[in-house]
């Protein structure tokens, strides 16, 4: 791992051909999205090598995305006691990797991004620009760091180093050293196009073709679709293909691509659109869950279960294969009995992850086993705060409501 990202490092520091090269290889292992194995991987890689920089790059990543999980998405005045005190404990762990990999490699150029965006998530400016030109020393034209000071330039984050005007300036100036610069030029218009600052829903939806006309990455194409996706499902479609060319396995864009393309009445072309992806990509676990996803959604449940049981071959301690198995066991599959076994496996071996309680509290409430309220009670308590469970935690509400507690029930 180490000679592997020496090398990157190389090529960024002395390939004009390269740049970002390095910057983007953390991005491409996955180092940025918690999860529970990438997590073992990387302490696995600090003990085999405690001095090495990219590790601690690697591991101040992680740190920085479960505390943006810790976190939430939501507005800071609308955050719980518990998701700050949450954040603020992944981000002391993440600063204090971060800081250790600068002082051992003052070129690690990922090192101050994250640094830069651990200070946003406490609006802590003072150190953000101190990172800021620390990693711009270290090279005025890193891409990574002019798109988190461009993103810190809105508006709404109370346009930082000098707005977004300004910033768009130096990026255009450091274009003929760094070609990526363009896709942070075209970050105000992405912008204003996803900003929601009051207007019309149309109005932004009539801005997307022009800002996505003008070399955006396709993180950006991805924003824009969340502004089309209810108003106008073909230009999002055109949208997810146009983002597929860049990131052809990329999970979630297959998924709700399929999903218009069934609710323009094509389940035919939304099933074969992911199928030929994956008979690309035969080993790819993100691409066959979300082939599994759209079988069970056009009917084919065997083929569905097929899927997932194959993900879990090659992968027996894949969390969301067993989540969503659990799911079809649960509805499509009439098999609870093989959705209990799956809610007892996922929870016994990742007790921290809320997908085993909701396979388990379906499998109990809809067949009104004891331990139904002990299970949902603990969801809820745990992980009723979570925006994305909003809906499991008004089904579990109203099934309290339609089936009340008697003393002694579980």
């Amino acid at each position: 791992m180490d000679k592997a990202f020496q090398g990157y490092l190389d090529a960024q520091l002395h390939d004009p051909s390269q740049p970002g090269v390095f910057d983007a290889a953390f991005y491409a292992a996955g180092f940025d999205h918690y999860d529970a194995s990438t997590r073992k991987l990387v302490d696995q890689w600090k003990q085999q090598a405690p001095d090495s920089a990219f590790a601690l790059i690697a591991s101040g990543m992680q740190y920085l995305d479960a505390a943006q999980q810790a976190r939430g998405f939501g507005w800071d005045d609308d955050l719980t006691d518990s998701q700050r005190e949450g954040m603020e404990e992944q981000l002391a762990q993440a600063r204090n990797e971060l800081s250790r990999a600068i002082s051992l490699l003052p070129t690690a150029t990922p090192a101050y991004r994250s640094m830069m965006y651990a200070s946003a998530l406490t609006g802590d400016r003072g150190n953000m620009y101190q990172a800021a030109k620390a990693g711009l020393k270290v090279d005025p034209a890193n891409y990574a760091i002019r798109s988190q000071m461009m993103n810190q330039a809105q508006p709404k984050w109370g346009h930082m180093f000098g707005g977004e005007r300004e910033q768009k300036r130096e990026a255009e100036e450091l274009v003929a050293r760094n070609p990526l610069l363009r896709m942070v030029t075209s970050l105000p218009a992405v912008y204003s196009a996803t900003c929601n600052c009051g207007g019309a829903t149309f109005e932004y939806v009539q801005k997307v073709p022009d800002a996505v006309d003008d070399n955006v990455s396709y993180l950006s194409i991805n924003d824009l679709t969340k502004v089309t996706y209810n108003e106008d499902p073909r230009l999002t479609i055109e949208l997810y293909s146009e983002s597929l060319r860049f990131h052809p396995t990329d999970p979630d864009v297959l998924r709700w691509r399929a999903q218009l393309m069934m609710k323009l009445g094509d389940p035919k072309g939304a099933l074969e659109s992911i199928l030929q992806v994956a008979q690309h990509f035969p080993c790819n676990n993100d691409v066959a869950l979300a082939l599994a996803n759209i079988y069970n959604q056009t009917g084919h449940v065997k083929e569905s279960e097929d899927t997932y049981e194959a993900i879990l071959q090659r992968d027996p301690d894949h969390q969301k294969a067993m989540a969503w198995l659990g799911d079809l066991y649960n509805h499509a599959g009439h098999q609870p009995e093989k959705a209990k076994a799956l809610a007892d496996r996922l929870i016994s071996s990742h007790p921290e992850n809320p997908d085993g309680y909701i396979v388990r509290s379906c499998y109990l409430m809809d067949h009104d086993l004891p331990g139904r309220y002990e299970t949902i009670h603990y969801f809820i308590d745990h992980f009723g705060d979570r925006d994305e469970f909003k809906s499991q935690v008004a089904e579990m509400r109203a099934y309290l409501a339609k089936h009340p507690e008697k003393t002694g029930q579980g």
